[in-house]
């Protein structure tokens, strides 16, 4: 019993399709949206690749909260556009780096991949919307 539980825990945290949406889109369609909307929402765009359906954009959000050792967070986020049959497929991975300081010297400490599933939904909301105008 302990194990079947063990082994449904370690399925369901394996489970990453909240990084991904399909959209009844065109990819080359999907792809260019996708490209305005970054534009919109101010993120850096650092890389694209059309060819390779690739997005990869940049964001610093501050931190202001008076008793904080951080000054903030810088987010990179990666887009891959695949096409799937009529659909398009939107994956994404955020990594996340605390622009933190130690003796009045600030660094970015590597916080990985974001696995928080709400960080996800709220960025896929915004874009679907954009996207389906």
């Amino acid at each position: 019993m302990v194990i079947l539980l063990g082994l449904n825990l370690a399925f369901a945290q394996s489970d990453k399709s909240y990084k991904t949406i399909s959209l009844a889109a065109d990819q080359a369609l999907v792809f260019d949206k996708l490209i305005d909307f970054l534009q919109e929402e101010e993120l850096f765009i650092q890389s694209v690749d059309k060819q390779a359906g690739f997005i990869q954009a940049k964001i610093y959000v501050e931190d202001n909260k008076f008793f904080s050792s951080k000054y903030g967070v810088r987010k990179t986020m990666n887009f891959i556009v695949r096409p799937k049959g009529e659909k398009t497929d939107i994956t994404l991975n955020i990594y996340l780096e605390e622009n933190s300081s130690s003796s009045s010297r600030p660094y970015y400490e590597d916080k990985g991949i974001i696995k928080d599933v709400a960080v996800y939904k709220e960025i896929f909301g915004k874009l679907k919307l954009a996207i389906e105008q």
